[in-house]
């Protein structure tokens, strides 16, 4: 791909490039409105196999390209530098192929169209904008005006949402293969993440089962790269036998975080040796030394990955997308403490660290204040959407709980007021996904509530609650999860996240704060325990005693000591492991329910 070149092709011979591809933006809008064009959107990704026999097949085909470029306004967006174009538009995967109106709206389409079928849409719907525009724009606006503004379904929080959602995932569990459903098999860690925040609580043996399953067999099977280490992104089989190719960061550190935890509930099932081995492919290959950041994901190539490893040497390894992102950049660097915690290695903090530095300096702007989603090299693009705030206060807030880190507790806070600031509904509570006064087209202009990242961003506020003793951010998060108590159940497993954001949301917070120098042997002990604690509502305060402004803030005395404190009730002083151990089994019995 030349540097020029704002799309990127398939790296087999196509003829893609001679669709005279726009980007996604005001100058193509206004073309296709001037010349009364239909508009031909096409969402692909870098990684995508089926986007390359796209290229490949259809957008090589002489006929399609004419048509196309005498018919229609091309646009063509990558769906990870513009996840809120994608969540919109997409069809049902990628390539999403999408005709629409000059305004935006969808006239029809569908994921990967074979040529002969792409020739028949081009010139049926092109005559059809032709012939019928003015039917149809007011069928469009008829089918808009009844979406209106659609109120929030709101509800109260309640751990009925919780156990409906566990149920939903225990009927989905297959217990002969592990994970959930049948083919095509994705790895689905909220929903993983889910089982172990409540296996954390409860130690039900079923969900431990659950877990050994699904952890063993994927990281078995092939969806798991035996050679050079990570997960390909799903299995085709419910067997975890074939795997689509392609490498993801996002899926990666996700997975990583979660082998890493598993490991500390579950610390006999091997899965150490996992969680080394996706940290080796990840520091091998989208490690970028130079940026002090991870690349975005490794190309699809069925041929490379049946190699061995000695033929793998002698070819070229699948194209590598550079490009940062920053909501995958901070679940790495998220993954990387996890995995720091569990492997007793302080090397991967210190790489986690350097990518929440990376982020806080190359892609959030302060003055004005800004979280951009990507950098290609051309500087940081698109600012302030929600899958990238939340997923950078998350990180910051992790790093604040590693104890190296005191000064990001006031960094989450100025995040989190950047956050509401620019993000939370006023009117009703909740989170949009992107803000208000962007320059944006189509359906783009309609601001949405995405459950997953509302989410997350509801979890990090009520960490920060916790941690801050300001309720001013429950309010905020018990109000975002309020918003989709009455709808959750049609997001199905895109719930996980949710039902375990309620969870936190309904157990008092366990709050470990150990206080004592550095240097200070009885002190790091304590930290120690402190740190190995698996309770999903926990949060951490390593605090030093010349902190004083901090340790006046927390109304704890100099003296080495840890306090537990459930809620608003604190234990007094306690000066020795065995005693906060013993604290905190009593703390485990606020989970009991009755």
């Amino acid at each position: 791909m030349a540097t020029h070149d704002p799309f990127h092709f398939s790296p087999r011979p196509n003829r893609a490039r001679e669709i005279r591809w726009r980007e996604w933006g005001p100058d193509a809008f206004r073309e296709a409105r001037e010349q009364d064009r239909p508009i031909l959107l096409a969402i692909s990704a870098v990684w995508c196999h089926w986007c390359h026999v796209m290229d490949e097949t259809s957008y090589s085909d002489a006929e399609v390209i004419r048509m196309t470029n005498e018919r229609y306004i091309p646009v063509r967006v990558d769906n990870d530098q513009r996840p809120d174009v994608n969540r919109r538009y997409n069809m049902g995967g990628w390539p999403t192929t999408a005709f629409l109106t000059p305004d935006g709206e969808i006239l029809h389409g569908g994921t990967y169209v074979p040529p002969q079928v792409m020739r028949s849409y081009l010139s049926e719907v092109a005559d059809l904008w032709k012939d019928q525009k003015d039917e149809l724009a007011q069928r469009i606006a008829e089918a808009r005006s009844k979406e209106g503004a659609a109120a929030d379904e709101r509800g109260a929080l309640s751990w009925d949402i919780v156990d409906q959602v566990g149920s939903l995932i225990r009927g989905q569990y297959d217990p002969q293969y592990g994970g959930f459903g049948r083919e095509p098999k994705f790895p689905q860690p909220k929903l993983l993440r889910f089982l172990l925040d409540d296996f954390a609580r409860y130690a039900y043996p079923d969900v431990a089962t659950m877990l050994h399953k699904t952890l063993g067999s994927m990281a078995a099977g092939g969806m798991y790269d035996h050679v050079e280490g990570g997960f390909f992104r799903y299995s085709t089989t419910r067997q975890w036998q074939i795997p689509h190719y392609e490498k993801m960061l996002e899926d990666n550190a996700e997975l990583l975080a979660i082998y890493a935890d598993a490991l500390r509930l579950l610390p006999d099932a091997g899965y150490d040796r996992i969680a080394r081995d996706v940290i080796r492919w990840m520091d091998a290959v989208l490690w970028t030394e130079e940026a002090k950041a991870f690349a975005g994901s490794q190309d699809a190539d069925e041929h490379y990955y049946t190699l061995d490893a000695a033929e793998r040497a002698k070819h070229d390894t699948p194209f590598v997308d550079r490009r940062i992102y920053t909501s995958w950049n901070a679940l790495a660097a998220s993954a990387y403490e996890a995995a720091s915690r569990a492997l007793r290695d302080p090397r991967l903090e210190a790489r986690g660290h350097d990518v929440g530095r990376t982020i806080a300096t190359r892609l959030h702007r302060r003055d004005p204040r800004a979280v951009f989603h990507f950098d290609a090299g051309k500087g940081p693009q698109v600012a302030d959407l929600l899958t990238d705030v939340a997923a950078y206060l998350t990180t910051v807030l992790d790093s604040y709980e590693t104890g190296l880190h005191p000064s990001s507790l006031d960094f989450a806070v100025e995040l989190a007021k950047h956050l509401r600031d620019r993000l939370e509904d006023r009117e009703r509570g909740g989170f949009w996904d992107a803000p208000p006064e962007r320059e944006e087209l189509g359906r783009v202009t309609k601001r949405e509530k995405a459950i997953e990242d509302g989410a997350v961003a509801a979890d990090a506020l009520l960490r920060l609650a916790a941690l801050t003793g300001d309720g001013t951010w429950r309010e905020s998060a018990v109000r975002a999860l309020e918003g989709f108590a009455g709808e959750y159940r049609r997001w199905g497993q895109f719930a996980a996240a949710y039902a375990g954001a309620v969870a936190r949301a309904l157990t008092e917070p366990l709050v470990i704060s150990v206080v004592g120098p550095r240097e200070d042997a009885r002190a790091g002990a304590l930290w120690t325990v402190a740190r190995a604690a698996t309770d999903p509502a926990l949060s951490l305060h390593r605090v030093d005693p010349a902190d004083g402004a901090r340790l006046e803030r927390l109304g704890f005395p100099p003296a080495v000591g840890a306090y537990v404190c459930v809620g608003t009730a604190c234990s007094a002083p306690l000066g020795d492991p065995a005693t906060l151990e013993r604290e905190l089994v009593r703390a485990k019995g606020r989970h009991v329910r009755h």
